[in-house]
């Protein structure tokens, strides 16, 4: 079942920490998409953007994983218990449903272990 919460970022920040931490412990895996709106010629407002983008990702994941509005152009995806083979698949019919209705968008895959130093030193993590 689809996810309907969007969440905020300190929201997302704490989860993120907690199934990090989750993760290490019990050997687990875990992925994070960062969907960022690339500013086009399209004339669809970036507000505009971001709805169509939060809309597909919350339809798309389950409800144990989490969607949140991190910046004003960008939104994060968290899909615990998943291996780097289904997150890129996931990931690739996403970014391809939301191109088609809401335009251009930048999407980086990271995934526990193989990513671990990446994630834990993730901008988004301490940004305020």
């Amino acid at each position: 079942m689809p996810t309907t919460e969007i969440h905020d970022r300190t929201y997302m920040q704490s989860r993120i920490r907690e199934e990090l931490a989750r993760a290490q412990r019990h050997n687990r895996t875990f992925g994070l998409a960062v969907f960022e709106v690339v500013p086009s010629s399209d004339g669809m407002p970036i507000r505009k953007k971001m709805e169509l983008g939060i809309a597909i990702l919350c339809q798309s994941v389950r409800s144990c994983d989490a969607v949140a509005k991190m910046f004003d152009d960008t939104i994060v995806a968290l899909l615990v218990e998943t291996d780097l083979r289904g997150m890129r698949d996931a990931m690739q019919r996403v970014r391809s449903r939301i191109a088609t209705y809401g335009g251009s968008w930048q999407v980086t895959i990271y995934h526990f272990p193989e990513h671990a130093e990446a994630i834990e030193g993730l901008p988004l993590l301490s940004a305020a």
